[in-house]
């Protein structure tokens, strides 16, 4: 079935008040996630967080960013127990709802853009060392293994998906990312060698227990000549082969990747035709949807949806406040219109899950208001879904 998560960090610095807020909002059947909580400081950035899981490694925090160090000091155990507090904080906080947490989401920085945000003692990315790439790709395969198998001791999540985020991966592959003097750039990354690193760490996730892995490839700007046809291609050459799941505990290997229109202003068309490639093939594609009010695709004319939004209510029912507008009103059907458009079958829409953005930047508020349009959109979704499309 459609469903959806958050696909992003969320604002505010109480671990408990961002855990309370994802529980309610994100209740079975949808995907709840560990929250991130960059607003806390250094240590619960992406690349901080990530790199408190290295195995073997350790950081430090410099002007310039996070540097790799011979020994961890208070930056590090900093980070660590941020984590930790996150981790514990969603696992007490369910025990004292009586909630179950079948089901649970956590999102990791990937090794290339790991490596690409760590510097050298020398003052240079990590990324531009073959050594020491090659160390943070095992470092982070190693640490995440043990990470995996805490969460799913502390939480007793029975599924576990891990979203390895690449948001440099096109800048890596480009040969974009600028070096500390700003005046030359990275030498690109040999393709062999990142599929290889994001292969390394989806099977470590998954042989440490994890039922799901997600790639997150990112790219910024045209300069970077990877496009979505050749990130998708390249994430799907990474994954894993998994023979023979087991029928009561399949494993979900997936793409995410930005949505975007089929037409007009924004349009991208690669995406959708990534995006049915993977739904035919039987896997997992989050749609990260843009901030409410940028850009999802929308149509609410002439269908039981449409009239649902026009209304006022999600497919669930739940009537919306007077004079507010949903986020994501509108966009089931444009997502669906565009299904029909390019003749997919209505059933592989329980393909995709449908990501909230990152919220860090608002209100709590504001937060979990785009939360409930993501939340209304995929139930509306999954209802087009069941009538058997538009």
């Amino acid at each position: 079935m459609t469903r959806a998560t958050l696909a992003g960090p969320w604002p505010g610095a109480d671990p408990v008040a961002a855990a309370r807020d994802v529980l309610a909002g994100l209740a079975r059947p949808h995907l709840p996630v560990l929250p991130e909580l960059p607003a806390r400081g250094p240590g619960s950035d992406p690349v901080g967080r990530t790199a408190a899981l290295l195995d073997g490694l350790a950081v430090d925090l410099q002007p310039h960013g996070w540097r790799l160090v011979p020994e961890a000091g208070m930056d590090h155990r900093r980070a660590a127990s941020a984590l930790r507090t996150d981790v514990n904080a969603f696992t007490d906080l369910a025990g004292e709802r009586g909630e179950a947490v079948e089901e649970l989401v956590v999102r990791v920085s990937g090794p290339m853009s790991l490596a690409a945000g760590l510097w050298l003692p020398g003052g240079e990315r990590s990324l531009s060392d073959a050594g020491a790439r090659r160390d943070v790709v095992q470092s982070l395969a190693a640490g995440l293994a043990d990470w995996v198998r805490s969460v799913r001791a502390a939480t007793g999540a029975a599924r576990l998906t891990v979203v390895v985020d690449e948001p440099r991966a096109a800048a890596v592959l480009s040969g974009a990312l600028p070096t500390a003097s700003g005046y030359r750039t990275v030498r690109s990354i040999p393709r062999s060698e990142v599929r290889a690193g994001w292969t390394l760490v989806t099977e470590a996730v998954l042989d440490a227990g994890a039922t799901g892995a997600v790639l997150a490839p990112g790219r910024a700007g045209a300069e970077e000549r990877w496009g979505w046809r050749d990130l998708a291609l390249l994430a799907s050459e990474a994954l894993p082969a998994v023979a023979d799941p087991e029928p009561d505990a399949p494993v979900d290997l997936g793409l995410a990747l930005p949505l975007a229109p089929l037409e007009g202003p924004g349009a991208d068309p690669d995406r959708w035709e990534v995006t049915a490639g993977w739904a035919e093939a039987g896997r997992t594609v989050l749609l990260r949807l843009p901030r409410a009010g940028h850009g999802a695709p929308t149509a609410a004319a002439g269908t039981a949806a449409g009239d649902r939004a026009r209304a006022g209510t999600s497919a669930a029912g739940r009537p919306e406040a007077v004079g507010t507008a949903r986020p994501y009103r509108g966009t089931a059907v444009g997502i669906a219109r565009t299904w029909a458009r390019i003749g997919l079958d209505p059933d592989l829409l329980s393909a995709l899950v449908l990501g909230a953005p990152d919220l860090s930047g608002g209100t709590r508020h504001e937060a979990n208001r785009t939360l409930e349009g993501a939340v209304a959109a995929a139930e509306d979704l999954e209802h087009i879904r069941q009538d058997g499309g538009l």
